[in-house]
């Protein structure tokens, strides 16, 4: 079927109920972006616009989820140096301090929308560090009564002589009455689930997906299946992130493939995140119609998120454009 709700107007009518959320990025960076004609190995390459600011999956979708009016807290662990110089004025920020300067990530961009990243490795955090920002989690879900805890990007390791477990710090989630997701690398995802944490919700795009099943996954219907592997094992929801193909979300009683006409692609870092932040701003987790106009509002995000330099969106970014949503074709190639 085909749903023509407009995310915007939704939100201009306040006619749903926006969601409240804290997002952690453990491993927030400053991303450099270089737009470039086109990469050339072994050569002078000159940027024609250059761009920089903090990021990481929780910041970018924060930030998104800001944007359109949803309440939300971005906890990060950076230095107060750092803080100071890139943080101030932004109040959507909960910051952690540590010791290490934040490390920057290279985001190269070419004039046909192929974009090449180039990522510092995470700096490792401390118990003390982990426990820290655990509290303030908790604290921020407490004070704004969060619908959601999202955990995203990169997880550092953690010293091994301090002896904690990420996932059993931030399985606790629940206590605070909100669902929680994780926005990481396949490999996270599973280890996660391997020590038992309850996740409501995961985001993989199809190559972390292909982590997490460890094969490759060449068509859409082994997409569903792999994402149907991952609910069985006790995930609430897989919403997987296709590119030009849209997205699929699986649940344990639904299967949803939502998808648009093409669009200029001009930068895809941060898409997957706009995407998520599309889902969740007025989705409570539950099932039924509400998923649909979820899946709707993701793609539409997901869509305008590629057409713009910069990783965040805004309303006004956002066309209204027909979003088809039906059974996936199971024998469609994702290559």
């Amino acid at each position: 079927m085909s749903l023509t709700a407009t995310t915007v107007q939704e939100i201009a009518e306040g006619t749903a109920t926006r969601t409240r959320v804290v997002t952690l990025t453990p491993a927030p960076a400053i991303d450099r972006v270089y737009m470039i004609d086109g990469l050339q190995a072994g050569r002078v390459n000159r940027a024609r616009h250059i761009e920089a600011h903090v990021a990481g999956n929780g910041v970018n979708l924060a930030r998104d989820l800001h944007a359109s009016g949803n309440v939300v807290r971005a906890v990060v662990p950076i230095s107060f140096e750092d803080a100071a110089a890139l943080t101030e004025g932004d109040d959507i920020f909960r910051v952690v301090s540590v010791p290490r300067a934040i490390r920057v990530n290279t985001v190269l961009i070419g004039a046909d929308g192929v974009t090449t990243n180039i990522n510092q490795a995470a700096h490792e955090l401390t118990g003390l560090d982990w426990r820290a920002l655990r509290a303030t989690v908790g604290y921020e879900a407490l004070r704004i009564d969060a619908d959601w805890i999202v955990v995203g990007g990169s997880l550092p390791a953690v010293s091994a002589s301090d002896g904690i477990d990420p996932a059993d710090l931030f399985g606790a989630a629940h206590l605070n009455g909100a669902r929680l997701c994780l926005d990481s690398p396949g490999a996270v995802v599973g280890d996660w689930l391997r020590r038992g944490a309850k996740l409501d919700l995961i985001s993989p795009n199809i190559h972390e997906l292909e982590e997490l099943h460890r094969a490759p996954i060449r068509t859409l219907g082994e997409a569903v299946d792999a994402a149907r592997r991952v609910v069985d094992r006790g995930v609430g929801a897989v919403m997987v992130s296709l590119g030009h193909l849209g997205a699929v979300m699986v649940t344990p009683t639904q299967q949803l493939w939502a998808h648009t006409p093409p669009t200029r692609v001009v930068n895809t870092t941060g898409a997957g995140d706009a995407a998520l932040a599309g889902l969740m701003a007025q989705w409570h987790g539950d099932e039924g119609s509400s998923l649909e106009q979820a899946m709707t509002r993701a793609t539409r995000w997901g869509r305008a998120a590629v057409g713009l330099i910069t990783p965040t969106i805004t309303p006004n970014d956002v066309e209204d454009v027909e979003v088809r949503l039906e059974s996936p074709l199971r024998s469609l190639s994702l290559h």
